[in-house]
């Protein structure tokens, strides 16, 4: 596991590791954390867990990550830039210039590589380095298209033996469909309760 980061969060995370407090107590671990892509190398799949308007700025860089069988997992909220590919009907391949301005993800990351991800875990970071998880512990994958395949049975398996859950999902857009009608009702309630 190697994670790239940037400024004072891949300071904190060199010198001391990364550290994750929450409901289940704290742990703390220290795998290769960097910002040079070329020094990690081609990998088996690449967890995208930026924000989506820092995807477009990011994917030109991920070249030296994707060998010839690599995964990219897509873990951001909200509509993501891939809604429309190996969707089928009349909007299949589709782009929103919104999401994918450009279309700079879209020529960097194969649709052919990504692998569907509905994220349900709250967490924030409190100081560069360290990571408060507040509830959740469920990653919903699937593929564009539906089909379970192995790549996703080994991916989902990976994620249950950390402790995590990894469902795989033969309908990852509907997933995503459910997970933001929870938030249209759930983020204004917490927003004006301040909870």
């Amino acid at each position: 596991v190697a994670l790239i980061a940037r400024g004072a969060h891949l300071a904190a995370m060199q010198a001391d590791g990364v550290r994750v407090e929450g409901l289940g107590g704290k742990f703390e671990a220290r795998p290769v954390a960097t910002d040079d892509y070329e020094a990690v190398g081609p990998v088996d799949v690449v967890f995208l867990t930026v924000k989506a308007h820092g995807v477009p700025e990011l994917a030109p860089l991920l070249s030296p990550l994707l060998g010839p069988e690599t995964a990219v997992v897509s873990a951001q909220n909200g509509i993501p830039w891939w809604y429309f590919q190996r969707h089928g009907g009349p909007l299949d391949g589709a782009r929103l210039e919104s999401l994918d301005p450009g279309g700079v993800i879209s020529s960097t990351v194969s649709s052919e590589r990504i692998i569907g991800c509905i994220v349900y875990p709250s967490a924030v970071i409190v100081e560069p380095g360290v990571v408060r998880h507040i509830e959740g512990d469920r990653f919903a994958l699937g593929e564009l298209d539906g089909p379970t395949t192995e790549r996703c049975r080994r991916l989902a398996s990976a994620i249950m033996e950390s402790g995590l859950r990894g469902p795989i999902r033969s309908r990852i857009r509907t997933d995503l469909w459910v997970k933001l009608h929870g938030n249209v009702a759930f983020n204004p309630i917490s927003a004006l309760t301040r909870a």
